[in-house]
């Protein structure tokens, strides 16, 4: 029953992928057909990821109500949303109007959030030990779709019909495609997708590991102080910056290339594909690395220094006398920078947070904000790019430096580096704590430390429920997705998870426990 499930998750992926490369690369030549301006195409991209920001809680919340028993309900619900989405993003062209594809895109946006369902049914149906590699199949699937981009472009590039008097060319087609591939999903859910199961206790009660978990009255306006020091805020800094540098590579490269090479929808899938790939290598590369006890923030580090190279490689090589190698290359450059600032940045975070008392209550919560960071840069960067990094075919000619794009494309590399600086004052900083630590701790006898452990004891039990709860399990994934890709764990993630999995199975074999007067979750009659 779960392979089937998991199957059904996997064809999920597929029409994901193969609807991202379809409409990327086309949807600047489809607004423009239609008389529209970049800075509108920009808002669309926006659009889309607006609303699947929007989306996300709300899916979220009404899992939780139905106790995870109506998954195929609101799969099914996005679905429908996303045909409907794609029906008028295809009604666009016949209608002319811009509009359309804009409320095509926003609904599109509504059902592309399901993402997030996938992540929360992997949570409750695959056992912890198997999620990583259940994690790496699926993205796989997802590389897959992708690199059938450029076939799937080439065919759709070839239609030019009319059928009941309605026009159909390769940019209005893609909502056609889009709608047949979610209509398959919608039958592969209906027919193959099962309910997660439930977790039973020693007492025979559903043991709910999956619920977001209780927290304190505004636990973090209570600890602003401590929510705003810089261990916590530069990991969320670098998320922004490293999705806000994909977002400039997403929007401006169908345009660039366009003007400066001649390429279409084709060309443009073909780099998109490829990047995917290279996603991929640098995860395994990421993952090698972290077994052999390289540090968290050294691949940061390395992840950083390749968005500051290739970002400011495709400022300085995009212009309209470019050779393909200009354009290909720091695309690549900078995408294989960002599985070295996924899980291991996100690593950081969770430690930096683990190591606040004050936010022991509030560990899902913080990963939900890294997860928002991300998804605000998601929707905030297309419209900036469109409108003020993006020049049109007659400004690249009346510029002196004939650069696709204005010098304000450099914001990639600039806050990379200063993600850089912070990592050297955090370092420091640690440097100057664990000083101090080691001198306090040279003076201390026997029974503070007896009561430091019983204390820190008392808090893994609040951070087991935490851990694996399903809001937490769904942000940690969200908040280091590429082009769908979800990171690997890292080693230091996969020592903290293993631990907490046999608190967890601790918990879970004590039977005279109450586990509600413990602060856990749920128990489901």
């Amino acid at each position: 029953m779960l392979t089937k499930s998991l199957a059904v998750l996997a064809l999920i992926g597929l029409v994901d992928s193969i609807s991202y490369m379809a409409v990327s690369p086309s949807l600047i030549f489809y607004v423009v057909q239609l008389g529209g301006s970049k800075e509108q195409y920009g808002l669309i991209i926006s659009t889309f990821s607006l609303a699947s920001f929007a989306a996300k809680p709300i899916y979220g919340s009404f899992v939780d109500r139905a106790a995870q028993s109506k998954f195929r309900l609101i799969y099914l619900i996005s679905f429908v949303l996303s045909i409907s989405g794609a029906l008028i993003y295809f009604v666009a062209g016949s209608l002319d109007s811009v509009l359309m594809i804009f409320i095509g895109r926003f609904l599109g946006g509504l059902g592309a959030a399901n993402q997030a369902l996938g992540y929360a049914y992997l949570a409750l149906a695959v056992p912890q030990e198997l999620q990583t590699r259940t994690t790496a199949m699926l993205s796989m699937m997802r590389i897959v779709g992708m690199a059938t981009g450029p076939a799937v472009n080439a065919f759709l590039g070839k239609i030019d019909a009319t059928i009941f008097g309605v026009a159909i060319d390769s940019l209005n087609v893609v909502g056609l495609l889009l709608a047949a591939l979610n209509l398959l999903a919608v039958t592969m859910v209906y027919f193959f997708l099962s309910e997660p199961p439930k977790k039973d206790t020693p007492k025979g009660k559903a043991f709910s590991v999956t619920a977001a978990p209780p927290q304190s009255p505004s636990p973090l306006l209570y600890n602003y102080n401590v929510v705003l020091s810089i261990e916590i805020l530069l990991p969320i800094f670098i998320i922004f910056v490293a999705v806000a540098s994909f977002q400039l590579i997403e929007t401006a490269l169908p345009p660039a290339t366009s003007h400066s090479l001649g390429w279409g929808p084709v060309e443009a899938s073909t780099v998109l594909g490829g990047s995917s790939v290279v996603i991929f290598g640098a995860m395994v590369l990421v993952m090698i690395l972290s077994s052999k006890k390289v540090s968290d923030t050294v691949l940061v580090v390395i992840g950083n220094l390749l968005w500051v190279v290739g970002g400011a490689a495709i400022y300085l090589l995009w212009t309209d006398e470019s050779l393909v190698w200009h354009f290909i290359v720091p695309v690549m450059i900078s995408m294989s920078g960002f599985p070295f600032l996924g899980s291991p940045n996100r690593s950081n975070f969770t430690k930096s947070v683990k190591s606040k008392p004050e936010l022991e209550n509030s560990q899902a919560m913080m990963q939900a904000i890294l997860s928002m960071a991300s998804d605000v840069a998601g929707f905030l960067t297309p419209s900036f790019v469109a409108a003020f990094v993006i020049r049109t075919p007659e400004e690249v000619e009346a510029a002196g430096d004939h650069r696709e794009l204005t010098y304000l494309a450099l914001y990639g590399p600039v806050f990379c580096i200063l993600s850089l600086l912070g990592l050297a004052y955090k370092y420091r900083r640690e440097q100057r704590r664990a000083e101090e630590n080691q001198k306090q701790l040279a003076g201390e006898g026997t029974p503070l430390v007896a009561s430091s452990t019983r204390a820190r004891r008392r808090s893994s039990v609040v951070e087991v429920q935490q851990e694996f709860s399903r809001k937490n399990e769904v942000a940690r994934r969200s908040s280091t997705e590429m082009m769908g890709l979800c990171a690997f764990d890292t080693r230091e993630e996969k020592e903290n998870r293993d631990k907490m999995l046999l608190d967890l199975q601790v918990l879970e074999s004590l039977g005279e426990l109450d586990f509600e007067e413990e602060g856990c979750l749920c128990f489901d009659e």
